[in-house]
């Protein structure tokens, strides 16, 4: 045996060290090898999907580009970028005096101001505006309507251009006049 032990110790060794490996060595190795392979096929799908939104993005830049500026007035003039009060009480003047009506007042709520900039805020009575989206609330007063001549004035605010919500009208028909609630908008572009 003495011969030999040297020779049974090598081998016990030999085996001691291979069921080492294969019981704790080897499944650890093969656990992070599925690690790895895993997060290399999850960046190589965030990767692609990555590769989606951008070309999305290019192509909505070209379509951008094709798009008339004389269009893209038009759509600004929906919901401006700065809160237009001169411009506002012009319109409110042509609107009214299509139908040939008076404006007698018109009190326009100022909105927040930040150093001489008006602040979108986010809207209590309709969160779905968000925060970028300012709202101005006005009243305005018009003598020499009828009836008629108010759904027509409604049926026009409704089909301008600009959006505006009439949220109260009050009509007094002995005096031919009417006051109207209007609320309009504007989008804060961010600085």
């Amino acid at each position: 045996m003495n011969n030999y032990s040297n020779a049974i110790i090598a081998g016990i060794l030999i085996l001691f060290l291979m069921a080492a490996y294969f019981i704790f060595l080897l499944p650890k190795f093969q656990a992070t090898q599925a690690a790895i392979k895993m997060n290399i096929e999850e960046q190589q799908l965030i990767y692609e999907n990555q590769q989606r939104k951008l070309a999305n993005l290019m192509a909505l830049a070209e379509l951008y580009k094709k798009i008339n500026p004389a269009d893209l007035a038009k759509f600004n003039s929906v919901l401006p970028d700065s809160y237009p009060r001169e411009r506002l009480f012009g319109e409110l003047e042509e609107i009214v005096s299509q139908g040939g009506w008076i404006i007698s007042s018109i009190e326009i709520e100022q909105p927040e101001e930040v150093d001489g900039a008006p602040v979108a805020v986010e809207n209590v009575a309709n969160p779905a505006l968000g925060k970028k989206v300012g709202s101005v609330n006005l009243e305005m007063s018009v003598k020499a309507i009828d009836y008629t001549g108010l759904k027509n004035l409604l049926k026009i605010l409704e089909s301008n251009l600009r959006l505006l919500d009439v949220s109260k009208v009050s009509f007094v028909p002995m005096e031919n006049t009417a006051t109207i609630v209007l609320t309009t908008y504007f989008y804060q572009s961010p600085n």
